[in-house]
């Protein structure tokens, strides 16, 4: 996919390597497919990712460390990723820049004049348009 080397900082006592703090992802995506799959796109780019299904599942994890960005699907249940976004821009500023997906022009749309986001895909999307939007984010190494 690339030739960048993992953003690492050392290896955890499995061995596995591990990302600067600052360089994680974080996937929110009800369908597991979707959220595996850019998941392992990502890791292979040198990425650390953890995967939510909900907007409420990536809130209960706390603010330990801010990701480096969002992938954050527009249409969720319960809580939806434009209301996340701006739960975390009023609640936990400044929040993580935001790469909205959906499979919706409409929810897209909706986010005029609205949401600053870092990015925005169309469901079905190339990887290569997700991997930019986020290598944009990640400091030089």
């Amino acid at each position: 996919m690339t030739d960048r080397p993992p953003l690492l900082l050392g290896a955890d006592s499995r061995g596995a390597p591990v990302a600067a703090a600052s360089e994680w992802v974080a996937i929110i995506d009800d369908h597991a497919s979707l959220r595996s799959s850019l998941a392992r796109a990502l890791r292979l780019d040198g990425f650390h990712v953890e995967g939510f299904a909900s907007a409420d599942e990536y809130l209960e994890r706390g603010e330990a460390t801010r990701p480096l960005c969002l992938v954050l699907d527009m249409h969720l249940r319960g809580m939806s990723g434009h209301e996340l976004a701006h739960f975390l821009a009023l609640e936990r500023p400044p929040p993580p820049p935001v790469i909205f997906i959906s499979g919706h022009d409409n929810l897209l749309a909706s986010l005029d004049g609205c949401c600053t986001a870092h990015g925005r895909l169309r469901k079905p999307f190339e990887i290569d348009a997700l991997l930019a939007l986020v290598r944009s984010l990640a400091p030089a190494p």
